[in-house]
């Protein structure tokens, strides 16, 4: 029966106004009673596994291993090589015998599309041997293929699909636009055959929260039902990822103009990370509710994980640079989940008022015996109320007994959290930040370029030239050291002064160097920058011919600045005929519309 409306302008009936009144006392009220930060459950454990390195004889025992050590999913390179080594000729014997063994330990199992199969590559590319499963197939029909195989032959048995694993410069030999095309080729194939296969859409590296932000907004967001992040690097600590975290759950996850919040997964971390630092990085996935984290065989055992399984991640207390410390609800209450990443002592009154001095006693790193986290001098042992002093490093360590929640910040940090636990200067209303060597005191004010020379093409030297320090590139290989030219000077602007700006906050880069020896059109630049759209170049300058120096300005209006592969922008000279010397390079916030700008490029 269809409801009849009362026409515009018709006064409510007296019930109908006091139906409406209930309803919104009613809704009200449910508001008061919700909790303002729902607690989060930590994230369930995964494992990587590489088909290849299990034999049939260790698949069983191994399996049974990561099952009792809390894993509940495992994650497999389904390698396109292995699995069609012929054309048309699909083989799926060890990958069949390896999920079913996975399945019988109740864990599930996700599929990673990907390598390229090599006789799937055209020869006239004249790809490298050595490259030929990161490139791209001749024909989409063929990648359709694989997917379509795969797909029906694995259905009901996989629990999502990954496409291809890192689509970014070293393990995918394509553009962007070549990616989000296998993406929703795969996409389609998979969800006609499975309506309901969940798609694993993986970042670039380095928590690449622009290019999901970008992904997001764009028509491509319907491939996308699952987000997978790479672990960063951690040689400059856990505050960087934190502060992607807190960038992607408040500003990209929570827009309100996405139609819906996908899950979150962390697919792997940087090889050779140490397994102190993976459990760091699962606390903190458990702050910003990340749903999946897969790690590697030989980081996952029994002694950490059981311990964290059965707690929900409620509030923090300390977010570094040394001291880090969140709040858990555990079976028997509260649980502070403490690390440093130097060894360090500090009384437990320190990080919240001891409630339990005998619960806090019991202090232990994951998979250590009680009480070993806890310092007793002989002093203290003889006081009637001993202080409890805590033995902090880089394994995290669980506490109880402590009056935490009245003091501890609920919910998950924000950017402004993290970057306020962060040492040095707060940048956030300097006008403008700067690399200048002839200053003594501040040579690099925002701007950093020194920590940077070991990327690729970036080992560039600091020289004097014509009386004033500047930063000398190579464009030509130096053959006494039998190494490739340096070419670029990379940069990184401090966070607090911008971060993920998201096109809304136009800069101007200046930058100062001396002019062109060689003469004109001898000597050229641009700047490849992190933009809305990934990294962009500015319009190639040549420097003016002669003695001396010039200043050359560049307006960009949609950078991003989010550290997209560990660098903001970079001066790149590659294509000079003689090297370039910069004296100081400088970035402004929202400058005035200058009269000759060097536009970015399309």
């Amino acid at each position: 029966m269809k409801q009849r409306l009362a026409p515009r302008g018709t006064k409510p009936s007296q019930p109908a106004r006091l139906r409406r009144f209930l309803l919104a006392v009613l809704w009200a009220l449910a508001l008061c009673l919700l909790p303002l930060h729902r607690a989060r459950a930590v994230p369930l454990l995964g494992a990587n596994l590489d088909p290849s390195f299990l034999t049939p004889e260790t698949q069983a025992t191994e399996l049974a291993r990561l099952a009792r050590s809390g894993v509940s999913s495992v994650r497999l390179l389904l390698d396109w090589n292995r699995v069609e080594p012929e054309p048309n000729h699909f083989t799926w014997d060890a990958y069949d015998a390896l999920i079913d063994a996975a399945r019988a330990q109740n864990l599930d199992v996700v599929l990673v599309l990907g390598p390229c199969a090599e006789w799937a590559v055209d020869p006239a590319w004249q790809v490298p041997p050595d490259q030929l499963s990161y490139s791209l197939p001749k024909s989409s029909d063929l990648w359709q293929r694989y997917v379509r195989q795969s797909v029906s032959h694995f259905r009901g048995r996989v629990r999502a699909w990954q496409v291809r694993r890192h689509p970014n410069v070293v393990y995918f030999r394509g553009a962007r636009s070549e990616y989000l095309r296998l993406l929703a080729a795969a996409a389609r194939e998979a969800r006609s055959l499975d309506p309901d296969t969940p798609i694993v859409v993986p970042e670039p590296g380095n928590l690449g929260i622009a290019t999901f932000d970008e992904l997001l907004h764009s028509d491509a967001a319907g491939n996308c039902d699952i987000l997978g992040f790479y672990l960063p690097s951690v040689e400059r600590g856990l505050s960087e990822p934190a502060l992607a975290w807190a960038a992607l759950t408040h500003q990209v996850l929570d827009d309100p103009a996405l139609p819906s919040r996908p899950p979150v997964w962390i697919l792997a971390p940087e090889p050779d990370t140490a397994q102190d630092c993976l459990i760091a990085h699962y606390l903190l996935a458990s702050a910003f509710g990340v749903e999946r984290c897969y790690f590697p065989l030989d980081a996952i055992g029994s002694d950490w994980h059981p311990a964290l399984a059965q707690l929900e991640y409620t509030g923090f207390l300390r977010l570094g640079p040394d001291l880090w410390a969140l709040l858990f609800e555990g079976p028997q209450g509260d649980v502070v989940a403490a690390w440093s990443t130097r060894e360090m002592e500090l009384p437990a009154s320190d990080l919240a008022p001891v409630s339990d001095p005998e619960a806090v006693r019991r202090a232990a790193p994951l998979g250590g015996a009680a009480g070993s986290a806890v310092v007793v001098s002989e002093a203290e042992a003889h006081s009637p109320e001993p202080p409890v002093l805590l033995r902090l490093g880089p394994r995290p360590i669980l506490i109880e007994g402590l009056d935490a929640e009245a003091c501890a910040r609920p919910g998950p940090p924000t950017p402004r959290d993290v970057l306020a636990a962060r040492p040095g200067m707060d940048l956030q209303h300097v006008p403008l930040v700067y690399a200048d060597y002839s200053m003594d005191l501040f040579p690099e004010l925002g701007l950093r370029n020194r920590e940077l020379r070991a990327l690729r093409g970036g080992d560039i030297e600091e020289e004097a030239r014509t009386g004033r320090p500047c930063l000398r590139t190579f464009v030509s290989p130096r053959r006494e050291e039998d190494k490739l030219g340096d070419p670029y000077l990379y940069f990184d602007v401090d966070d607090s002064w911008l971060y993920f700006a998201r096109g809304r906050v136009p800069v101007a880069i200046t930058v100062e160097c001396e002019r062109a020896f060689a003469g004109e059109k001898k000597l050229g630049f641009n700047i490849m920058y992190d933009s809305t759209t990934g990294y962009r170049f500015t319009r190639w300058q040549w420097v003016d011919p002669g003695d001396g120096w010039s200043t050359y300005r560049f307006l960009l209006d949609d950078v991003s600045f989010a550290n997209r592969s560990g660098f903001d922008f970079r001066i790149n000279a590659k294509g000079s005929k003689q090297d370039l010397w910069v004296a100081a390079v400088t970035v402004e916030k929202a400058p005035p519309q200058p009269q000759d700008d060097s536009r970015p490029s399309e």
